[in-house]
């Protein structure tokens, strides 16, 4: 067998004459990525013939492909002209072009359609059979997922995903948006594959694929060794592209990058970082959201009709802020109908008062020095608006089949609501339509003119599981990627703001990393296994999660390890600050805390947890990080105690320490010589840094 072979001090990559990825090694540790010849893969197509939808092109049946010139560090590969089970010749050319950089090697690929069908998705790169490192287990991916880090066993255990009727093996997706990288590996090692385009032209999965199936159904557990029944173990791992690339066409589709590296995700996700500071542009923002800071989320009405504060009456919430030491309201319910109601109209609800009485509340609010943030919603249509079918059904995002998208919507407070019998189902729109955003830019219009000092894009971060529009009246490619008008209805919402209001603060729902561009601030909720991923890939956005309980320390405490604002929301944010009394008394102790040592905790650069050497018994209940401060390199450890019943002793030492270690706290905020060694309380947090 004739090879190519692409190789540096950290990766060796080699492909067959067929284009097959053969092997692919971590040169650094050992770490034979893929190593059975047997099970190698090139890429794979699909392209529907009518009464077959199903029709795949695969790599390994095509005849073996041109080579391109040699040239260091890349090597191409084009097949002329494909072939599949159910047709015969088909007048496609594919281009595979792979480039060794210093951290790992550059996938890009070109699809030339000549044929009279659609090529509807494109695999590539595919690895046939992923190895695990010598004695990992358990070994995991690991992707984002509303602004955290999701992490989901693929050994030993695999579930599948999918529903065991549509799939042979079982098989799991991740990828869009929200998901622009996976990581398999596990706390020693592991391979990043990235999507490297910020356009959002396509979308891009990343597949897995456990073959031959589960030793046991009910464990979901990988069958030991190489074999089972005589079948190869192994797990496929698969770039999903989706082209569409109509007759006459040619499509780029977006590079993917692939590279190994060494220790925890943080170090993976390093790979993105790196990438990410080529293109990414923090937006402008209001100088007020800059400091340490807290929010009160406000809802004073649902579908369901509570209608619990007239606008006038908003006032009070405002002076409730200013004694808690709140700096900004998001009212949430203020449009006609409330809270998931009557979307996309942001008209003021006149069973609440006139848009007078909101605008001179909102200004009452603002004197007392408290910002109102209003909730906006863009993302859909209320399919129970009579309006619906006559005036926005004509923007609403199509499937092939010419039909609109349904989510199932939300419930809210009344037994047959939460019984899902008269919930308002939501349409989602297609964001490349540019009249749809023209007429999303007047109903945004409207929260300036109230005097808002902002806006809040409620699930601005997905689009209810559409990702393309097949609608031809629209004016975009057909189909189009719905997530590549997010950017466009941004960059047109901030042209109204520069002209009325070059301030307005533009935040949004766990804005996707792509969004970060545009939006200043993303808010989210966190749960006991938060794993901070877009701290980490951003220090110093913006990033906000609620605060939900009545004494609710470990949340708190979380916000100041991980560089979070604070939002409060008493009765599911339906309460006001003074209805927790004892949640409110420590977020402000912690706010007073990280503002005091700002310079430690807020103004420093979040750096995850590298460099910290941290032994504890109960590492498990512990949430930690470091943070490094500017100019003069200090670093400060943030460390969360979760435990509801147990201390936790915890001995800390950065890499290179030259001097002791000294501790502050909530309850002891004067700094106190510690030497590495503390005993945190129960559901308390220590911060022990350089002196």
């Amino acid at each position: 067998m004739k090879e190519f072979i692409l190789r540096n001090q950290r990766l060796e990559a080699a492909f067959d004459e067929y284009g097959r990825l053969v092997r692919l090694k971590n040169r650094k540790t050992g770490w034979k990525i893929q190593e059975r010849e047997a099970l190698a893969l090139s890429f794979a197509m699909q392209v529907p013939l009518e009464g077959r939808r199903n029709n795949t092109v695969y790599g390994s049946e095509q005849q073996p492909p041109e080579l391109g010139q040699p040239a260091d560090n890349v090597l191409q590969f084009t097949w002329k002209g494909l072939k599949s089970a159910y047709t015969g010749l088909l007048d496609i050319i594919f281009t595979a072009r792979v480039t060794l950089h210093m951290r790992g090697l550059l996938f890009e690929s070109r699809v030339e359609n000549r044929s009279p069908y659609t090529v509807e998705s494109v695999e590539y790169p595919c690895l046939g059979a992923v190895e695990r490192p010598e004695g990992a287990q358990p070994f995991y991916r690991m992707n984002g997922a509303y602004c955290r880090l999701m992490k989901t066993e693929l050994a030993p255990h695999f579930a599948n995903q999918m529903g065991y009727w549509g799939v042979d093996y079982p098989t799991q997706l991740a990828g869009g948006p929200e998901s622009p990288f996976v990581l398999v590996g596990n706390e020693e090692q592991g391979l990043y594959v990235g999507n490297h385009d910020t356009t959002c032209k396509e979308l891009v999965q990343f597949c897995f694929v456990m073959k031959p199936g589960q030793e046991d159904s009910l464990r979901f557990t990988v069958p030991a060794g190489r074999e089972a029944d005589g079948k190869p173990v192994h797990m496929e791992l698969k770039v999903f592209h989706f082209p569409y690339a109509a007759p006459g066409e040619t499509v780029e589709a977006s590079p993917v990058f692939a590279g190994a590296y060494e220790g925890n995700w943080e170090r993976g996700a390093d790979l993105y970082k790196s990438w990410r500071s080529t293109w990414f542009k923090r937006p402008p923002a209001p100088s007020w959201i800059k400091p340490v800071h807290a929010w009160l989320q406000l809802h004073i009405n649902s579908p369901e009709d509570e209608l619990r504060c007239r606008y006038q009456d908003l006032v009070r919430y405002g002076r409730s802020c200013v004694q808690n030491g709140i700096r900004a309201i998001q009212l949430v319910g203020w449009n006609t109908g409330g809270q998931d109601r009557a979307y996309p109209l942001h008209d003021t609800d006149g069973r609440l008062g006139t848009a007078g009485e909101l605008r001179q509340a909102i200004a009452e609010i603002q004197q007392m020095g408290v910002k109102v943030v209003l909730f906006n919603k863009y993302t859909w249509a209320d399919r129970s608006l009579p309006q619906f079918r006559t005036r926005f059904l004509q923007y609403a995002a199509k499937d092939p089949y010419g039909d609109y998208r349904v989510h199932p919507g939300y419930q809210y407070q009344t037994p047959a609501q939460l019984s899902d019998i008269n919930t308002r189902r939501l349409v989602p729109m297609c964001m490349n339509s540019a009249q749809w955003r023209d007429f999303c830019c007047g109903e945004f219009e409207k929260s300036i003119d109230l005097g808002a000092d902002g806006i809040l894009y409620d699930e601005c971060q997905h689009h209810g599981g559409a990702f393309y529009c097949f609608d031809p009246s629209h004016g975009h490619h057909v189909p189009a990627n719905i997530y590549a008008g997010d950017h466009l209805l941004a960059q047109d919402f901030r042209a109204v703001a520069e002209k009325k209001k070059p301030d307005f603060l533009f935040a949004g729902e766990a804005c996707y990393d792509l969004e970060l561009r545009d939006y200043a601030l993303a808010y989210f909720r966190i749960t006991p296994d938060h794993i901070p991923l877009q701290r980490y890939l951003d220090p110093y956005a913006g990033l906000m999660a609620a605060v939900t309980g009545f004494n609710d320390r470990d949340a708190i405490n979380l916000c100041l390890v991980y560089r979070y604002i604070i939002s409060y929301e008493p009765y599911m944010f339906k309460g006001s600050p003074e209805d927790f009394p004892r949640t409110i008394a420590y977020g402000r102790m912690v706010d007073a805390l990280r503002t005091r040592y700002s310079n430690l905790l807020w103004d420093a650069e979040f750096t995850g947890t590298k460099g910290l050497l941290l032994e504890s018994a109960q590492k498990e209940s512990l949430h930690y990080s470091v943070f490094i401060e500017p100019g003069t390199g200090r670093r400060a450890a943030a460390i969360a105690n979760t435990d509801a019943e147990r201390p936790a002793e915890v001995k800390v030492r950065f890499e290179l320490q030259t001097s002791n270690l000294w501790f502050f706290s909530p309850e002891e905020p004067d700094g106190k010589v510690c030497g590495g060694s503390r005993v945190i309380p129960p559901r308390s947090l220590a911060v022990l840094y350089e002196k």
